[in-house]
């Protein structure tokens, strides 16, 4: 087993933390929503299309951020390779939600410094990742690089067009 410095262990717990966070606050709404997704009627269990998409892509970015998380801290080539694109997912996506507020809000305020120190805190991970060491130790070659871009690609098209 590959001996991860700091920098790898702070991808690592990080990307399992957002996984976790997310789950927790997927679960929070399946519990929290009174008309449901999927419901009984007439006798008949109907499923609203676009929910179980959501559910759907949503479920399978908490997996995928679990076991990205756990095989980067076990050194894991799968867990380079599953957490970047989930990092840089992440991180567009509040990039574009801080964007929104600071356009809607025409201006910076406090309020956006949480969203900054994310922002911050994830490229930081996305960065400790792309180090040369960090690519040695999770032996990513260029094929690997092209497979997880397009993972990213993958993962940001699932999200435009499941929706």
């Amino acid at each position: 087993m590959v001996k991860l410095s700091w920098k790898e262990k702070y991808a690592g717990i990080l990307v399992l933390l957002i996984s976790i966070i997310y789950l927790l606050m997927q679960l929070a709404s399946l519990v929290g929503e009174r008309s449901g997704p999927y419901s009984i009627q007439n006798g008949s269990f109907v499923i609203n299309k676009n929910e179980a998409f959501s559910d759907l892509k949503t479920y399978s970015v908490i997996l995928a951020g679990i076991i990205a998380g756990w095989c980067l801290l076990k050194g894991k080539r799968l867990g380079w390779m599953l957490g970047l694109p989930i990092l840089l997912f992440i991180t567009a996506v509040i990039g574009t939600i801080t964007v929104e507020q600071v356009l809607k809000a025409k201006k910076f305020d406090n309020s956006m410094i949480g969203f900054g120190v994310g922002i911050f805190l994830l490229l930081l991970a996305i960065l400790f990742l792309l180090l040369p060491s960090a690519r040695q130790k999770y032996r990513v070659s260029k094929g690997v690089l092209l497979l997880t871009l397009l993972l990213f690609i993958g993962l940001g098209g699932a999200y435009m067009f499941l929706q």
